[in-house]
């Protein structure tokens, strides 16, 4: 297998689109996973319910989207999503032939592969709070953001996993600090998430998020940071090739 996972995408569909389409053509994609900030907005409703910055507000270009997506292709949730819309299928479900939302957690076999994901970040505030009713009003937007403890939970106990999707970094990432962040991030990554991580021993960890490019190895687990396609799509890809000598990462 040939599995492309993309960082956050803010709504770029057809870029998005191009871009799997044009590493398909010189390689062949079986898979593409996408780790949350997506964004599948599609109209100006679906907009009124993301929680996002009026600087950062647009529709983007989702709506465009003539099915079917070209290559099965799985996204978890971000923090910026049109939440009314994928909070309507809280276990994941089909926005076009080939597109499937995850829902809040999920883990799924694909050939010999086991992945899993848990989309959304945290907040200490909400992590044991019960999700607000759907649909809920203007005001709980930016709660739907924040995943849960039972969320984390049943998914630390779905078993073993080989691929690892957050959108959020996990507590590991302190170590992997570099000059280079900003001086605010007084501590990067979350610990909820680090003993998801410590847990499950994924062979990969991929997250958005922060949109930085890394890779950090913990123990078994590699974990790899991807950047904002929107912005730097030559660091937001990475392709990975499945066969009997492993899971890799391959030149894309």
């Amino acid at each position: 297998m040939r599995i492309a996972v993309v960082g956050d995408i803010h709504g770029h569909w057809l870029e998005l689109r191009e871009a799997i389409l044009a590493l398909h053509a010189s390689s062949g994609l079986d898979l593409v996973l996408q780790v949350g900030d997506a964004q599948p907005v599609r109209d100006a409703l679906d907009l009124s319910y993301m929680p996002v910055p009026e600087r950062h507000r647009a529709l983007g270009n989702f709506a465009q989207v003539v099915g079917p997506w070209p290559i099965p292709t799985w996204f978890i949730a971000g923090n910026h999503e049109p939440f009314n819309y994928l909070e309507s299928m809280p276990g994941g479900g089909v926005l076009l032939e080939n597109l499937d939302y995850l829902g809040r957690q999920f883990s799924r076999t694909v050939g010999k592969l086991r992945i899993a994901g848990v989309g959304g970040i945290f907040s200490p505030k909400h992590f044991d709070s019960p999700r607000a009713t759907w649909p809920f009003p203007q005001g709980g937007r930016k709660q739907a953001s924040y995943f849960r403890r039972k969320e984390v939970e049943a998914l630390a106990s779905s078993g073993p996993t080989d691929i690892l999707l957050m959108h959020a970094w996990p507590a590991q990432m302190e170590s992997a600090r570099k000059p280079e962040w900003p001086k605010r991030w007084a501590k990067v990554g979350c610990d909820a998430l680090g003993e998801l991580v410590s847990t499950l021993r994924p062979r990969f960890v991929f997250c958005g998020h922060m949109h930085h490019a890394v890779v950090h190895q913990s123990g078994q687990t590699t974990i790899v940071a991807l950047d904002n396609f929107s912005a730097r799509p030559d660091r937001s890809i990475v392709v990975l090739e499945s066969d009997e000598q492993g899971l890799r990462i391959v030149p894309s």
